[in-house]
């Protein structure tokens, strides 16, 4: 099958001038006197999208994810490279292709007269456009007296009741309600399942990963990382740790050591299989390492299932390998689809780890009354955070232990991700 979206070996460059006049005299002088330098929004960028997948794109704010966007859909051209795109593209980016002298209905049209679709199927389709838009009778009003969410409302609708075979949206949904936000979503989905390919740029993590089912990572211009969105996730997560600790380094937290709790002490345990799980992704600074990870009864005794209603504890083994002022333990739990179904971490527990020496072993446990999730498989991600900046991982283990949620014994299936606990009262109405 052809991709929907081919490049081949795609740059941009950009002449950076320290002041306006440097360009007038590089321009006089046919660049004899060259007082400009080359910025590279992008280099080599080989990459192909296949129909119906849904892209992520990742990446730090300049890490050329726009640029990159523009090209494919030819606002830019590249300085070198080919782009191939296969079926009518929309490109949905704010007020990208508006007038704002123009009112919506005047911009319904005249978008949709752009994309190649004529007027009578346009006006043909113009109440569905209106109904999605719901902006009331601002639709009749100039764009310019719009709310940024009104204009992202407007061509939202435009660009789904088009029919594109590529659609590109660039943070269009950063703004707008939760409502909205919601619809788009879902007629994304509707989309993609009828095989529309879409590529995708937000900076809601949690929008892109429950979406996209392939992911892109840019940083400085190059793609670091092409492959599963959970994965790719991972890898950006890492490579914001890695900066910030190089932003960082040095910094010191004023957390002391709570005191230990007295009882038994557990022994501490090694796992070499940790970070060689199928998704498992293991990054940090390498200050301390995670080195085993448990799923434990209410005996303490390892397992591989639980029963919702039954406690259950994920115990971590910790080691230091560098003195270390303070940190934090985080897991999270995720679901079979790697959506991230709950956090925690020992601050937010109200639990001080304090600190710590190189050398030093903890054992840490999260014991849970109950593990009241849906019936299937979970994964364990766990790691060591800087306790003066939750940004900078000393050590991170995505998927480092798994474990199966039992079906109830003694009532239906969990409906949802998980059951909160209700309390049902039954009253019997007073008389009017």
């Amino acid at each position: 099958m052809r991709p929907a979206v081919s490049l081949r070996g795609v740059s941009k460059r950009y002449r950076i001038y320290p002041r306006q006049r440097h360009r007038l005299l590089e321009a006089a002088t046919l660049g004899l006197l060259r007082r400009s330098r080359d910025f590279w929004a992008l280099r080599d960028i080989d990459l192909d999208v296949h129909p119906g997948t849904s892209l992520g794109i990742l990446g730090r704010n300049g890490a050329g994810k726009s640029t990159l966007l523009q090209i494919i859909s030819g606002v830019l051209q590249p300085t070198t490279g080919t782009v191939r795109t296969e079926g009518r593209l929309v490109m949905l980016q704010m007020g990208a292709g508006m007038n704002p002298e123009f009112t919506g209905r005047e911009n319904v049209m005249l978008n949709g007269l752009i994309l190649g679709i004529d007027r009578r199927k346009l006006l043909e389709r113009f109440d569905e456009i209106e109904a999605f838009a719901d902006i009331g009778e601002f639709m009749d009003q100039p764009l310019k007296t719009y709310s940024s969410g009104m204009r992202a409302r407007l061509g939202f609708a435009v660009a789904v009741n088009v029919e594109p075979d590529i659609l590109i949206v660039d943070e269009t949904l950063s703004v707008g309600d939760a409502v909205f936000r919601h619809m788009c979503l879902q007629k994304m989905k509707e989309m993609r399942d009828r095989g529309t390919t879409i590529l995708f740029v937000s900076h809601g993590l949690g929008q892109v990963k429950s979406f996209c089912n392939r992911a892109i990572l840019l940083h400085e211009g190059r793609l670091l990382f092409h492959g599963e969105t959970a994965e790719t996730l991972d890898r950006y997560q890492a490579l914001l740790s890695e900066i910030e600790a190089r932003r960082d380094r040095g910094r010191k937290a004023d957390y002391v050591a709570d005191d230990e709790n007295g009882g038994e002490k557990p022994a501490f345990r090694e796992d070499a299989s940790l970070d060689r799980r199928p998704g498992s992704f293991r990054h940090g600074t390498g200050e301390a390492r995670l080195a085993g990870v448990e799923i434990l009864d209410g005996r303490g005794a390892p397992v591989e299932s639980v029963s919702p209603e039954s406690p259950v504890t994920v115990r971590l083994h910790l080691e230091y390998l560098k003195d270390v002022e303070s940190s934090v333990l985080a897991i999270a739990l995720r679901n079979h689809m790697g959506l991230d179904i709950f956090s925690t971490n020992t601050n937010l527990e109200r639990r001080r780890l304090g600190r710590r020496r190189s050398g030093e072993r903890l054992v840490v446990d999260f014991a849970f009354e109950r593990m009241p999730l849906r019936h299937g498989t979970y994964s364990v991600s766990a790691g060591i955070l800087d306790g003066s900046n939750s940004n900078i991982h000393l050590d991170w283990v995505d998927v480092a232990a798994a474990f199966k949620v039992e079906k109830p014994d003694d009532r239906g299936p969990i409906p949802g991700l998980f059951h909160i606990p209700a309390e049902v009262r039954l009253h019997e109405p007073e008389e009017g």
